[in-house]
């Protein structure tokens, strides 16, 4: 009896051993690396497994962790503060390359979790670029207000214009830069045309020594259709916004043509003052007969060369306004009536 019982002991013994050597060539090395309040854990078991992680992208990793992260449920508290609910969440990546990437999750699938992270990283591309380009289209009429503030035609002056058909319009590669959470500045080159079709299409522009002068045709047997004055400028403008809706910015990238938006459909009310200033390009007065004839006379007709003035923007949505108005006189001074130029109407 006691020698089978050393036996068995003998046996236990060499099976504790065993079973303690197995765990010896098992051991499990052990990096923790301290992130503010969380960690980042690697437990290598096989040094070989070293060469192979040295294949993935660790960045690639912590973005598809960040995407599962911000997919999680959001919590409302009886205070009215939002909490975010996160468990235990696990990215299990096969292997190295970017098309086949697996994601273990109850809740999404391969497809959606690759399109996901794909439209994640546009947007956080997107963002990382504090400004970005964009055309932008002036579109509105313009009118002139003389010295003490009035319109031309409460004076039954030669030179009133008509608001319909006195169209502005401008040209503007605008550049948009982020200066805070809600702010920002749209600042850039452009060219702009004055319209200021003539309420008497009758009227004509002349110089008499260094005047110009603006006359109605006393000849009856001329049948005008319309009569007007041009001027084109090139424009630098800059105008600081604040953004009272949502701030965060959308990525304009797509695949398919279903994922244009139009406009900005989760924008808030925005508002800004800016200024502007620019350079006379050419100037004509056009006047247009009834028959299609038409006589255009090329000239400065003493305008002023610079312009500067301030402008207001604001928008909602996809919507937005401009008004602009001409601190400087339309004509130099002492050469023609005292009128300061303005224009409104619509950014397209």
């Amino acid at each position: 009896m006691i020698r089978t019982l050393k036996y068995q002991l003998i046996l236990i013994l060499a099976l504790c051993l065993a079973v303690m050597e197995g765990f010896a060539q098992q051991k499990t090395d052990t990096l923790i690396v301290n992130v503010g309040k969380s960690k980042i854990i690697f437990l290598i078991e096989d040094k070989a497994d070293l060469e192979q992680m040295e294949k993935y992208d660790l960045n690639e990793i912590l973005q598809s962790l960040k995407m599962k992260l911000n997919g999680d449920s959001t919590l409302v508290s009886d205070n009215g503060s939002e909490e975010t609910v996160i468990g235990d969440t696990t990215v299990v990546v096969e292997n190295n390359n970017d098309d086949d990437y697996n994601y273990s999750d109850d809740s999404y699938s391969n497809d959606d979790y690759k399109a996901s992270d794909n439209r994640w990283r546009n947007e956080e591309r997107y963002r990382s670029r504090g400004t970005r380009n964009m055309i932008n289209f002036d579109f509105g009429t313009n009118n002139y207000l003389n010295g003490d503030g009035k319109f031309a035609d409460e004076d039954n002056e030669a030179y009133a214009v008509r608001p319909w058909g006195s169209w502005y319009f401008g040209i503007n590669s605008i550049y948009q830069t982020s200066l805070a959470k809600r702010f920002y500045i749209e600042w850039g080159p452009g060219i702009s045309w004055y319209n200021f079709k003539f309420q008497n299409s009758r009227t004509r522009i002349t110089e008499i020594g260094d005047q110009t002068i603006f006359l109605e045709d006393p000849d009856m047997e001329v049948d005008y259709k319309k009569s007007k004055l041009t001027a084109s400028f090139i424009n630098f403008t800059a105008v600081p916004m604040v953004n009272f809706g949502n701030p965060k910015r959308r990525s304009r990238n797509f695949k398919n043509w279903d994922e244009i938006n139009f406009g900005q459909p989760d924008a808030g009310f925005r508002i800004g003052v800016g200024g502007y200033a620019g350079y006379r390009l050419g100037s004509h007065a056009k006047v247009k007969y009834k028959g299609g004839k038409k006589d255009k006379d090329r000239d400065n007709f003493n305008l002023t060369n610079l312009r500067y003035g301030v402008r207001l923007q604001m928008g909602f949505r996809g919507t937005d306004l401009f008004f602009n108005y001409d601190l400087n006189e339309l004509f130099a001074e002492d050469k023609g009536p005292k009128l300061n130029a303005f224009s409104f109407g619509i950014i397209l």
